[in-house]
């Protein structure tokens, strides 16, 4: 059926396989492809069959909704919607070219600025109303046996911040909610003609800033990358937010995927990216625990 939907799609849509072209990452299960409209234009194909069932189609509807609603008013560049299907076989959407991503090795000190400015820009967008746009807490129903059982060898302080997770949960929560693209990493933002393009908005909605900013190191660690200083100084420079609020909520909000939610994701990594973010992991966990035993102390202590 899944297959039954796509070749649907590429027919209705007129658009053939771009055969050569680099395969797009879908780790939601849907059909993302390089395709040639019948004029010969680059262009590439979205499509999520209801098989992969309601939570899946939940989210291609979102994307879909922000591309007819959300992006010809959004604050930072995205591909242009070309065609689209929403019926019970599935969701589709046929979107402009938006070249490829580039890895997060070859990102420059300049195009992470420019991310920390599109970022900003993005969470000052007034928030929409209604209720696909509200995100789920992925913090609300952890596995607390499966988390002491992965750290348990290379995070000594896991039954610290499992105990203190409510803490966390306050600092990531610190600021207002705002609208955020939901799976901000280097993958799903490419450059074109010099502009960064935002693309895969089916994780979009209401949620905090510090998810957008701390999902960049967290998806640039296991391969080594370190997100610069100027990510977050040039967001600073382009948001009204208070500047200390908000390096504390991302410094949570990072240790918190880390801890809570990367090990669910440990199997996309290889041994060497795994211990990179043990490593990063084990770094946030001893600088946020020193920090909030200073913060802790009473006044003269």
């Amino acid at each position: 059926m899944a297959g039954e939907f796509l070749t649907t799609v590429l027919d209705r849509f007129a658009v053939s396989r771009w055969e050569g072209a680099p395969r797009l990452e879908s780790r939601s299960g849907s059909h993302v492809l390089p395709v040639r409209t019948a004029d010969g234009r680059s262009a590439y194909l979205k499509a999520t069959p209801a098989a992969l069932g309601p939570a899946a189609i939940e989210a291609a509807r979102r994307e879909l909704c922000f591309y007819r609603e959300l992006a010809p008013v959004a604050a930072v560049r995205t591909p242009a919607l070309l065609e689209s299907v929403d019926d019970e076989r599935g969701v589709a959407v046929l979107l402009e070219d938006a070249d490829e991503p580039r890895d997060a090795p070859q990102w420059t000190v300049r195009m992470w600025a420019d991310l920390g400015r599109a970022l900003a820009a993005l969470h000052a967008m007034p928030v929409p109303t209604g209720a696909r746009w509200r995100r789920p807490n992925a913090m609300g129903d952890l596995d607390i046996e499966q988390i002491g059982a992965f750290w348990s060898t290379s995070l000594p302080e896991v039954a610290r911040l499992l105990d203190r997770r409510c803490v966390l949960g306050e600092q990531m929560r610190a600021l207002p909610p705002v609208f955020v693209h939901g799976d901000c990493h280097t993958e799903n933002v490419t450059v074109a003609d010099g502009a960064l393009v935002f693309c895969d908005w089916q994780s979009a909605g209401i949620g905090r800033r510090s998810g957008d900013l701390a999902f960049l190191s967290v998806r640039a660690t296991p391969a080594g990358v370190s997100v610069p200083p100027v990510l977050l100084d040039a967001y600073e420079r382009n948001s009204s937010c208070d500047p200390l609020l908000l390096r504390r909520a991302v410094i949570a909000e990072e240790l918190a995927i880390l801890v809570f939610e990367w090990p669910n994701y440990a199997a996309f990594a290889n041994a060497v990216g795994i211990a990179r973010v043990q490593r990063r992991t084990r770094e946030l966990a001893r600088q946020w625990l020193r920090t909030e035993a200073l913060t802790a102390e009473p006044p003269g202590a």
